[in-house]
């Protein structure tokens, strides 16, 4: 496998307005029809794959550390029940924000879309939580 392979760049097209099409202008390159509209400044955006899967992993570790760490916390002051699937939700969801604020909304440079930060993953995690949840909550509360 060749480097020239490992750095290939994935071309994703953005979405077109209703009622815009593509034309091919006699040197075959696209050219968009301006029907008062403004002129978007480019037609698609260009993601290098390592890069994208290196913030997926990135963010995937992330997940399962806070998965861990809350597991512990839950386990150590006694939730139980639905209270405790809450809290792992509810820790879920504050990390996500928190990734969120920090990239300040450029997700685009990051991520492919924004469900890689909000929505991808969230359940990844659960099986860790309720392995340490469990595990602290018999240590401290059983024995």
């Amino acid at each position: 496998m060749s480097a020239n392979s490992e750095m290939q760049i994935r071309r994703t097209t953005a979405s077109r307005p209703v009622g815009s099409t593509s034309h091919l202008s006699p040197s075959g390159a696209s050219s968009h029809s301006s029907t008062g509209n403004h002129k978007r400044k480019a037609d698609s955006l260009l993601y290098s794959d390592i890069a994208v899967r290196l913030n997926e992993n990135s963010l995937e570790q992330c997940r399962t550390s806070v998965s861990a760490l809350s597991g512990c916390v839950a386990g150590i002051i006694g939730l139980t029940s639905y209270k405790g699937f809450l809290f792992y939700a509810f820790s879920m969801i504050l990390l996500s924000f928190l990734i969120f604020a920090f990239i300040r909304r450029e997700h685009r440079k990051f991520f492919t879309s924004l469900n890689h930060v909000f929505v991808n993953g969230f359940f990844n995690g659960l099986l860790t939580y309720v392995l340490f949840w469990t595990f602290l909550y018999g240590i401290v509360h059983v024995y």
